[in-house]
């Protein structure tokens, strides 16, 4: 995936310094870390730490493509069923013992065994059987052709000759993981810090930093009060307010970085009114998305013209927004009959009040906002938003969305790196819900997302995602909003930075980041 930028100003890249080492990067987060675990660990610090103290056979990259790790090379048999993953030799773990194509093969078994459930699990159900010919060749074998399963592969190695015959969700191991990765555990103290260190045998080279300290708070503005306090050199996805501040002071590096996932109001394409292709389109010109940015976002952010994230391999350059045409939403209306009769402010039809029901999460302040924005837009065009709110996931479900007579979702959609990924969001053949819940099944787009799984032509997968996001976005069965930003922060003494703090934040690359010649390198700050 192409890095993605802000509309407002970002660092410009630095020249070239010296690189050294030394030095103590301290990171701080406001969730309380949980079992480092490559098996089942998905939230908290500790996910990002899965990162540093393990390697993948493959990862994914600053740009969002899927490049080497453990495996220095792979490939796809000519029947698109077998992947083969040639291994480095000589990788080893913390404890310095060798990592081999038996590692992985254990690791797979676990990830994919139902009596472990992984969360992980559901992405292997594609996988036939996993093996190792020999101590540095590792093979997939399919149930059916996918090419877009290498990204599948972004999992942990193991070391099996710690954890075999040991409860994989209980093992002492959650404690005092053991990996091959850049940095090594060293320490959880009683007070909740987690200080890694510079692993000096990597693969790849002794990483420049000797430490990376993890300090927990309370909460987010904790997290930036010691950031302010200069008791914590890296703070993630903080608010706006406190980017616009740090953005502005030299002693700081900020980034805002459009995320990967974008706002949208999704149809219930079954709903009479919605079912008309003529209103759906007209809602897409009444809707000013980057007024709506403005008054949400403080500008930030990237127009959403339909399902793939920008720069992805599915996002079509060449497939312009609607744009926010307010006649041309009076003229579409008008030729599907709705008109102000009563001269009230608001379209009618045989009767019927162009109304719109829109559900959405309580639980959310930025829905809230999206919300009444809308509302708002939508009232300058004659159409009525009524909000209806729910606090429980489970809670959406066909015979609810009938009940409470709800036409739309506000919701917020994965239009990330793997553009698979969207077929659950876009095919009823993969999704059950696409159809039940949404009305939405278009033929066309399900044989598309087909034929980008089977093929192993580059230009031929771009071809079929990017006529997806066409189809899409041409029937409009969603009002695609935007892509947020996120904002993070880092003190500007550490340098090389620039590829971790993109859509993608690849924890690996931590590892390239050092204090250059002439920096202030703290000495052992574990005591802050």
């Amino acid at each position: 995936m192409a890095l993605l930028s802000s509309c407002r100003p970002v660092p410009i890249p630095e020249p070239e310094l010296l690189p050294r080492y030394g030095g103590t990067l301290v990171w701080g987060v406001y969730h309380k870390p949980s079992a480092i675990n490559p098996f089942f660990t998905t939230q908290t610090a500790s996910a990002a730490l899965v990162q540093l103290i393990f390697n993948g056979l493959v990862r994914i990259n600053a740009v969002g493509a899927v490049e080497p790790d453990l495996a220095k090379s792979w490939s796809l048999s000519a029947d698109g069923l077998t992947y083969t993953f040639h291994l480095r030799r000589g990788v080893r773990f913390h404890d310095g013992t060798e990592l081999t194509a038996q590692d992985a093969l254990f690791t797979y078994n676990i990830l994919k065994d139902p009596a472990v459930n992984s969360p992980f699990r559901e992405s292997f159900d594609i996988v036939e059987s996993f093996s190792a010919p020999d101590p540095y060749t590792f093979q997939v074998l399919l149930k059916k052709p996918s090419a877009a399963f290498i990204y599948r592969m972004v999992r942990y190695i193991a070391p099996e000759h710690l954890l075999k015959g040991r409860d994989p969700a209980g093992s002492d191991l959650d404690l005092h993981p053991v990996g091959t990765g850049p940095f090594r555990f060293q320490q959880w103290t009683q007070d909740g810090r987690i200080i890694l260190e510079a692993n000096p045998d990597y693969y790849e080279g002794r990483p420049y930093l000797d430490e990376v300290a993890v300090r927990t708070y309370i909460d987010s503005q904790d997290v930036w009060a010691g950031l302010m306090r200069g008791e914590v050199d890296c703070a993630e996805f903080i608010d706006r307010k406190d980017y616009e501040v740090i953005r502005r002071d030299p002693a700081f590096k900020a980034f805002a970085v459009v995320a990967d996932s974008y706002y949208a109001l999704r149809y219930v394409l079954t709903d009479p009114v919605l079912s008309d292709r003529r209103v759906r389109r007209a809602i897409g010109h009444a809707v000013d998305v980057k007024g709506l940015m403005e008054r949400v976002e403080g500008g930030y952010g990237v127009e959403a013209c339909g399902p793939f994230c920008p720069g992805s391999v599915g996002f079509d350059p060449d497939a312009p927004a609607l744009g926010y045409d307010p006649a041309k939403a009076g003229y579409l209306l008008e030729e599907a009959g709705w008109q102000d009769d009563d001269a009230d402010g608001i379209r009618e039809k045989d009767g019927q009040e162009l109304a719109l029901h829109v559900l959405f999460d309580s639980r959310s302040e930025a829905y809230e906002r999206i919300v009444m924005a809308l509302r708002q837009q939508l009232q300058e065009a004659g159409i009525r938003l009524e909000a209806l709110t729910f606090d429980d996931d489970g809670m959406v479900t066909r015979e609810f969305l009938k009940e409470k007579k709800i036409q739309a979702c506000l919701t917020f959609i994965l239009g990330g790196a793997d553009p698979d990924q969207q077929s659950l969001d876009w095919s009823s053949r993969e999704n059950e819900a696409v159809l039940m819940l949404w009305g939405y099944d278009n033929e066309e787009v399900n044989r598309l997302f087909d034929r980008a799984r089977l093929t192993q032509d580059q230009e031929e997968k771009r071809a079929a995602y990017q006529e997806i996001h066409r189809l899409i976005y041409d029937s409009q069965p969603a009002c695609f909003l935007y892509f947020p930003s996120v904002f993070h922060g880092i003190s500007s003494r550490f340098k090389n930075t620039e590829r971790y703090f993109n859509v993608n934040m690849p924890n690996y690359v931590i590892k390239d980041f050092y204090v250059s010649e002439g920096g202030d390198v703290p000495g052992d700050r574990r005591g802050r």
